[in-house]
């Protein structure tokens, strides 16, 4: 979106976000404000008179918090912006209650919702409540383990895969895979965080896709048995099968061990301690958030007939990845 000269973007958080040095900023406005507060919110954005697209991206631990954050955005949208066009959502696979269990697959738009899953119910419901009868609309994206690099949240499976490979290399192990036997043969998508970008704005931007939410990701499916030799081939190391713990538990104890590397090889600023809780999600071991015992996919025809066809190899976009955090400095 930056990159067009169509678009001026109000970046709404509380810290300044943090870019890399190729990413232009001149049509960029920081806008710093606690969406927990309405007051700050509504005085805020008041200024963000010009908007017409809203990108919403929060997230909170707390049901009731993400429910006020979006309510908060929606008052404020709509008291300052007269020409509000779209309010996009970022959802996710959670919809589907991928973190609870098996569900049906591929994931499809329209399958029914599952008691107990309200990661997303709840924000969806007083969007589509809120919307009725007015000139904007509403659409949602959802992807599943979104991956790419950026500087000031380096968390994903990407940089997961980057930091597990790079210890293994220094330990002098084969680069074995973190699960069981079932997660390494399951089916798996993920979505690159680039085309995910410009799936969603495609669908905030085409009117046919009003008040419509998408499955996106990168337009295969895997399984981690057929990838891990591409993968083990980057860090040098000969590929391994399924190992007797999660990528968590290996993580674990390796924070003294990362902090000698990033001396050793002069590394960035890695937030290590989050990385094994992260790994770990909100899954129920055996299954993580880097792999589960049942298949993680997710249809894609209905973005395809609204008519957002990209696809990416995600083989490759691993691969590109891992080169990038090695350029960056993210790991050796």
């Amino acid at each position: 979106m930056l990159q067009s000269l169509e678009w001026k973007v109000y970046g709404v958080s509380r810290r300044a976000p943090r870019f890399s040095a190729e990413t232009p900023r001149d049509a960029f406005i920081h806008v710093s404000v606690d969406l927990t507060d309405p007051q700050a919110t509504r005085r805020v954005l008041g200024a963000c008179f010009d908007v017409t697209h809203v990108f919403y991206c929060a997230n909170h631990g707390d049901k009731h918090t993400r429910l006020a954050m979006i309510r908060n955005v929606i008052d404020a949208a709509e008291a300052a912006a007269p020409n509000l066009v779209n309010i996009n959502l970022l959802q996710g696979t959670k919809y589907y209650a991928s973190h609870l269990g098996p569900f049906k697959t591929p994931a499809k738009e329209a399958d029914p919702r599952t008691p107990g899953a309200d990661f997303y119910y709840s924000e969806e419901d007083l969007v589509i409540e809120r919307q009725r009868g007015k000139p904007w609309t509403w659409t949602a994206v959802r992807p599943h383990s979104v991956c790419g690099y950026a500087a000031g949240n380096p968390m994903n499976l990407a940089s997961l895969i980057g930091i597990y490979g790079s210890i293994l290399r220094e330990l002098g192990q084969p680069f074995g895979f973190p699960a069981s036997q079932r997660c390494f043969e399951t089916l798996f998508d993920v979505c690159d965080a680039d085309l995910l970008s410009r799936a969603a704005i495609w669908v905030s931007t085409t009117a046919k896709c009003g008040n419509h939410a998408f499955n996106v990701n990168n337009g295969d499916y895997f399984r981690w048995k057929n990838m891990w030799p591409a993968l083990a081939g980057f860090f040098g190391l000969a590929p391994a099968g399924p190992q007797p713990y999660l990528m968590s538990e290996f993580l674990r104890d390796k924070r003294r061990l990362w902090d000698d590397m990033t001396a050793k090889y002069g590394l960035k600023p890695f937030p290590f301690d989050r990385a094994p809780g992260w790994a770990q999600g909100d899954y129920t071991p055996p299954h993580s958030r880097f792999a589960c015992e049942y298949d993680l996919i997710s249809d894609l025809v209905k973005i395809r007939q609204h008519g957002f066809c990209e696809a990416l190899d995600s083989e490759h976009m691993f691969l590109r990845i891992l080169a990038r955090l090695r350029a960056e400095k993210v790991i050796p």
